[in-house]
């Protein structure tokens, strides 16, 4: 449902949509109207006696004031949705012990601009019985855009919306209903995605799952899915209520929020953070399983003299350069990071120090015979390391520093190799 106002900003319920206004003041669900940034212009009888308030005390306030910062931040995320993609979106919601389901409406103005919600929330909490829950969202089920589903305790469909139909490309409601989950979704999503949680359902528990899933009409979604519990008359489980909400556009936005912050903006391979990160995690695997690890550590010559004579642009270019030509030298587990400016640092699992000295060399080597552009020829020198069980970060990435130190000090564009003291005691050294 996507609903139109006549194009006027205030609340008063008089200038509503005469639908939305029906709605709201007949329904016996928490139901009231905000603007797109979460300002109450109407509120329902219900939801006012909810939080034992006059509906005039509750016009012009916050709705989010009403919850916690972090409660509040995930309501925010999907009232974005609503006002990005004017589209109507249900969810699952929870606070404190209670159950509720959420159901968010987009009104829209002449302008094609979201200017106020809808939203009706029904408390879920006491409803216990097959009947009940069937007969009270039958009409919800029927419009709503999200794939929901019940499953009895024997994994068979039983009763499906048309969402899911249309997920999966059936037709007609028998051609789910009284099928067995795994002959819908496929075996291994079965045992993986559902099965887990529907058992866990059955044992009278809520249970949630996020994941990527390939659908009969190629789509690869990433599918929030909530899972509860369904009770018959003698409070047994009877089966599983499944709502499924498809959050793709979130996921990528995250993902690519956190391949940002992960990565360097101008040679595009992990920036310090990142290998940080990475350098922590294969200090753990090297000591848990005795492997060997070494680390390069290498840097532009005179590379200041390159950005003063060509300026900084060139002297990008030149760094963009020599990411491209250090790629195809090394391996897709090598772990690649820039350190900072013309700093560089190699991370290689399961390689010895002669191995990773002779990477090194063949790299040194391949950017000596490149003629970069306007810049041509330029070099690189190297410091190589391998870590031992008394070796910290800061000892294996210092001693790697004063391998490249003396590489400079005698004469550049070469590599030279360190190795740690024997017995050498844990922490810097002195």
């Amino acid at each position: 449902m996507t609903a139109k106002n006549d194009g006027q900003t205030t609340g008063t319920p008089g200038l509503l949509n005469a639908t939305v206004n029906a709605l709201l003041n007949a329904t016996t669900d928490l139901a009231l109207i905000t603007d797109s940034n979460g300002i109450i212009l109407d509120v329902g009888g219900a939801a006012a006696a909810r939080v034992r308030r006059k509906p005039e005390e509750l016009i012009g306030t916050c709705m989010y004031d009403y919850f916690k910062p972090d409660m509040a931040d995930f309501r925010k995320a999907y009232v974005q949705l609503v006002t990005q993609g004017k589209q109507m979106i249900s969810f699952e919601d929870h606070y404190d012990d209670l159950t509720f389901l959420v159901c968010i409406y987009p009104i829209i103005n002449d302008n094609d601009v979201v200017e106020k919600l809808a939203i009706f929330v029904a408390d879920t909490t006491e409803l216990n019985q097959n009947e009940m829950l069937l007969h009270q969202y039958s009409q919800i089920l029927a419009t709503i855009n999200d794939p929901i589903a019940y499953i009895d305790k024997n994994f068979l469909y039983q009763t499906v919306n048309a969402a899911t139909l249309k997920i999966y490309q059936k037709k007609k409601k028998h051609e789910m209903v009284g099928h067995p989950v795994r002959e819908i979704v496929g075996e291994e999503v079965f045992k993986k995605q559902f099965k887990p949680y529907i058992l866990k359902c059955l044992e009278g528990q809520k249970a949630y799952n996020q994941d990527w899933f390939d659908f009969p009409d190629g789509v690869r979604r990433y599918m929030f899915m909530s899972f509860y519990p369904l009770f018959a008359k003698d409070k047994v489980v009877s089966g599983t209520v499944v709502n499924s909400i498809d959050v793709t556009k979130m996921k990528e936005m995250e993902d690519q929020l956190k391949l940002l912050s992960q990565t360097d903006p101008l040679t595009q391979i992990f920036n310090r953070v990142k290998f940080h990160d990475s350098l922590a995690r294969e200090i753990n695997r090297a000591k848990r399983y005795e492997t060997e690890l070494t680390l390069i550590m290498f840097d532009i010559d005179h590379f200041k003299h390159i950005n003063d004579t060509h300026g900084h642009d060139v002297g990008d270019n030149v760094l963009v350069g020599l990411t491209k030509l250090v790629k195809t030298c090394i391996r897709e587990t090598d772990i690649f990071a820039r350190w900072g400016g013309e700093e560089f640092m190699l991370l290689l699992p399961h390689t010895p120090i002669e191995n990773a000295s002779n990477l090194a060399e063949r790299i040194r080597a391949a950017i000596e015979k490149y003629n970069f552009p306007k810049t041509g020829t330029v070099t690189g020198s190297f410091g190589v390391t391998q870590f031992v069980k008394s070796d910290t970060e800061e000892t294996f990435t210092k001693r790697v520093d004063r391998a490249l130190y003396k590489a400079k000090q005698k004469g550049r564009n070469r590599v030279i190799a360190a190795q740690a003291r024997k017995n050498a005691p844990p922490g810097p050294p002195t």
